[in-house]
């Protein structure tokens, strides 16, 4: 019996350190995917809805962009307008790189989907606490633009790696 005791201690203790190591990741308060109408046109705006409580917290912004690898453009072109609880609201033109210079995809893909994780902001902070939105909309040359499947928007709070 004190041998299984012993023999129980070697395998008991390794997991639960394992599993509090596992469990001790980032905090995602948010994570949404919206699907983008084919093609996608000027008029179809993406729109992500968030709640900020914690103004002293750092937060890290990703946005991923599902798209086929038959995309023609190295980037995508997107007006990216957030509105902040109080109402007010800032707008500016991204462009987003999904392939080098040589034409590879920078994101991970299998078969013929890609996705691609952009980093929007790391350790930001929200000003006010409440709703924010993000609102993103095509921006590129053409007006229907063939190959974007979906975006999607992660909050998550940001690990200090000292």
């Amino acid at each position: 019996m004190q041998k299984i005791i012993e023999a129980l201690k070697y395998i008991i203790i390794p997991f639960f350190a394992i599993f509090s190591m596992i469990s001790c990741g980032p905090t995602v308060i948010y994570d949404q995917t919206e699907t983008i109408e084919k093609p996608w046109d000027y008029f179809s705006p993406i729109t992500f809805e968030y709640n900020i409580s914690d103004t002293l917290m750092p937060y890290d912004l990703q946005l991923i962009v599902d798209h086929t690898s038959s995309f023609t453009y190295e980037n995508l072109y997107i007006n990216a307008t957030t509105i902040f609880p109080d109402g007010n609201k800032t707008s500016h033109p991204v462009s987003l790189q999904l392939a080098n210079a040589s034409g590879d995809w920078l994101g991970d893909c299998s078969g013929d989907k890609c996705e691609t994780a952009i980093e929007i902001s790391s350790s930001a902070y929200f000003k006010k606490v409440g709703k924010y939105k993000l609102i993103i909309e095509q921006f590129s040359r053409n007006s229907g633009l063939e190959g974007i499947n979906k975006f999607t928007l992660k909050i998550i709070e940001h690990q200090n790696t000292k």
